[in-house]
This record gives C-alpha cells, sequence and structure tokens, in this order.
C-alpha cells in the first residue's frame, strides 16, 4: 500500500480551515438537530438495538441540512444512512443512554455529558465525535451486526483511498456498483464523511430504493485529514491498539488525538467529560434462567463478577471446571464480554464489579459456561435492593426446576 505523508499544502489547508456550523460539513448543526429532537423527555427506543424510532425518521429527515428525497412508506434506520450515521453518533459519544427495557425502552440525553458537551467549543464539539465515530463506535450501535475486524478508521482510509481524484458517478437505482468503491457495504460511513466534509456526495434528485449517492468526490479538506489519520493508523501500531480497544465499560476518555491535531487546529483545548462510574453497593437481584428452569440470585453490588459467576454454577450443582464469560450491552450499546480470570484477553471477571455494570432492571446479560458444551443462561436483573445486615451474600433466593445434569452422556 502506498505510504501516506501529508505534504506542505494539506498542512496549509488544515491551517486555514474554520469549524463551526456549516464547515466543513453539516456535522455540527445535523448533530445538534438530533440533540434537540431527543430533548430532555428521550425518545421511545425501538428494537433490539434500542434505535430512533420508525416514526420518528420521515420528522428527522425533513430536519436535516440536506433532506433525502424517497418515498417509503415504513423506512427502517438503515434505510437512511445520514440518521444512522448520527444516531451512531449519540451512542458513539455517550451523550445518550438507554433507560428500561423492552417496550418500555427510552433513549434519553446523558444530563452531565450534555453539560461537558455545551461548553466545548465548535472544533472540539466536531473532533469530539470524529473520535465517537473513528476510534469509539462499534455496528451494533448503529443496529448493524459486527464482522471480525470492524474498524470505522481503516474503513474509512479505504473508502477514500478508493475514490479517484476525479471523483465518479453511479448510475440511479444500481447501488450495486457503489461496492467497487467501498460505499456500499455500510453506507452510514460514506454518509458520515460528507457529514463531517471529509467526502463530498451528490444526492439523486429523484427517489431511490434503497438510497445510494448519485456522485462522490474528494475534496482537499478530506485529503489532508485522511491523509494525517492514515499516517496515525498504519505507523505506531495505531492498526494494532484499535483492534483491543473500543467502546468498554471502564471509562471512555476523548482526546486521543489531540496532539495530533492540535498544531493545525489551536482552538482544540477541551475534550467531552463522561461522568465516572460508580460501584452500587446495594443488593442486586437476579433471575438466571436456563430453559425453563430459573433461580432467582442476591449478591451484593460490590462483588466481582466472578463471584455471581461461581454462585450460578452452584444454584445448578455444576463443577466449576471451565472457562466461561458474561456478555451485556455496555453504556455505549455496543455487546462487551467479561472473560474468566484465566483468559488471556480481558476483561476479567475478577477485575469488574456487579455494581458498576450498565444494567438497569428488566435488562439482562449472557452467561456462557463451558464453551464446549455451551450452557447459556439468561441472567435477568429483576431489582436493587438496600443493604441490610445479616444476610449472606451472594444467596439463592428461590428455585424452580430441577438442576440439568452437567454431563449426560459421559462415560466415567
Amino acid at each position: 500500500m502506498q505510504e501516506l505523508k501529508l505534504t506542505g499544502s494539506q498542512e496549509q489547508i488544515l491551517h486555514d480551515q474554520v469549524i463551526d456550523a456549516n464547515q466543513p460539513g453539516s456535522i455540527l448543526r445535523d448533530f445538534q438537530m438530533l440533540l434537540d429532537f431527543v430533548g430532555t423527555e428521550g425518545v421511545k427506543a425501538a428494537g433490539k438495538y434500542n434505535l430512533l424510532p420508525i416514526e420518528a425518521i420521515p420528522e428527522l429527515n425533513r430536519r436535516l441540512s440536506r433532506p433525502l428525497v424517497w418515498n417509503l412508506q415504513r423506512p427502517q434506520l438503515r434505510s437512511h444512512p445520514y440518521l444512522q450515521g448520527l444516531h451512531l453518533l449519540l451512542r458513539a459519544s455517550g451523550l445518550s443512554r438507554v433507560e428500561g427495557a423492552g417496550a418500555e425502552a427510552r433513549l434519553r440525553l446523558e444530563a452531565q455529558a450534555l453539560e461537558s458537551w455545551r461548553r466545548l467549543n465548535a472544533c472540539e464539539q466536531y473532533f469530539t465525535l470524529l473520535e465517537a465515530w473513528l476510534l469509539i463506535a462499534r455496528p451494533e450501535m448503529a443496529g448493524e451486526r459486527a464482522g471480525r475486524g470492524d474498524i470505522p478508521l481503516g474503513d474509512a482510509i479505504l473508502t477514500w483511498r478508493g475514490i479517484p481524484a476525479r471523483g465518479v458517478k453511479f448510475a440511479v437505482g444500481q447501488p450495486q456498483d457503489l461496492y467497487h468503491y467501498g460505499l456500499g457495504g455500510r453506507r452510514y460511513h460514506a454518509a458520515l464523511m460528507d457529514l463531517f466534509g471529509l467526502l463530498a456526495l451528490e444526492h439523486p434528485r429523484q427517489a431511490v430504493q434503497p438510497w445510494h449517492p448519485a456522485g462522490v468526490k474528494r475534496v482537499p479538506f478530506g485529503d489532508a485529514v485522511l491523509t494525517l489519520l492514515g499516517e496515525w493508523y498504519w505507523g505506531d501500531e495505531g492498526f494494532v491498539r484499535l483492534l483491543h480497544e473500543g467502546a468498554s465499560t471502564g471509562a471512555i476518555h476523548f482526546g486521543r488525538w489531540q496532539e495530533l491535531f492540535q498544531p493545525y487546529f489551536p482552538k482544540w483545548r477541551e475534550n467531552l467529560v463522561l461522568p465516572e462510574i460508580e460501584v452500587c453497593k446495594d443488593i442486586f437481584l437476579f433471575c438466571v434462567s436456563l430453559g425453563k428452569i430459573w433461580r432467582r440470585i442476591a449478591i451484593a453490588g460490590d462483588s466481582v463478577l466472578d463471584r455471581l459467576a461461581r454462585a450460578i454454577l452452584d444454584s445448578v450443582r455444576f463443577d466449576d471446571d471451565h472457562l466461561y464469560e458474561f456478555t451485556y450491552v455496555n453504556r455505549l450499546g455496543a455487546p462487551e464480554r467479561v472473560h474468566h480470570p484465566f483468559c488471556e484477553e480481558g476483561p476479567c471477571t475478577d477485575e469488574v464489579r456487579v455494581g458498576e455494570l450498565p444494567l438497569q432492571p428488566g435488562q439482562s446479560m449472557t452467561f456462557l459456561f463451558d464453551f464446549g458444551d455451551a450452557w447459556r443462561f439468561d441472567v435477568q436483573l429483576e431489582g436493587i435492593e438496600p443493604r441490610g445486615k445479616g444476610r449472606k451474600l451472594p444467596r439463592i433466593v428461590e428455585k424452580h426446576g430441577k438442576s440439568p445434569e452437567q454431563y449426560p452422556d459421559a462415560e466415567w
């Protein structure tokens, strides 16, 4: 692959670029529109991934700086790459959270994070969102299934490098042509590149299904930014770090690219600060089910997940002789796994406490025990109670159903 190296003219482009609500793209204006729409009351969270509600999509489209022309009667969020991309930023930035579960789930703004956001200037907000997208975001935050090696920064660089200098036009109604240029898979990436002013997408004049651009061309600012990020990505093990980092239960910090961009954008002085995770030490009541059997388990919030794992196994009389992992959706909307202490990959269950999990009553996580036999338990948080004295924890509060044989086909 040809080496990326920032030129003197590209450095000047970065020095000269003004960042405000309308440039280099409309990202700040359109993202603020979404914040205003969600508002203080929040909106209904739709489906498995807690997305923006379907009924809100037409109104949100009308409020965009450049609304799409389409005629879908009941569009999904993925039908609208621009709104899907904005939703992704809403989750990846930590400015939103999901309250409740199922039909009662609502997408709300995180008050403390929003206060920090409002103190940032336009330049700082722009790069906060850029980091949220290219460093933190995961496909599940936008309602997509994850694939192997999903790295938004790598996808953006490869897409940009695949666009010829003269640009390219696409036949209306033939979206398959987009795949040749890296634009056809997750189109919200292309939409975000347009919103951030990194590429210029031409919209078709008539409605097309599925929506796709009529053309795309490179812009000098995007060439400069993506060249600089490409140097970072391919050098100093940036690629390797991104494979092992991303959204996690732990603290999310912005400003990783501040040293890289600040020589060109001296107004980048502050960063978005998300509220710290506090460990709740009260009693967590879980309903742990395996098929038709279930157990109700009470455990203190300051207990580590390894202790919960042992309590689950004790409740069904399983030997604790295999590896396991917990999987849940973290506070940014991406699946996260916490592994057995003997696993090489972290975080581990002897490091994460029950009371710091981003679970609310009604929400669940999965406990997978024995990667060979794959015993899969559903662990639903039923409630959180004040911690009293004299009660042994963890404890099995209630049992329903006979425990299964751990090794039904074993020959001893």
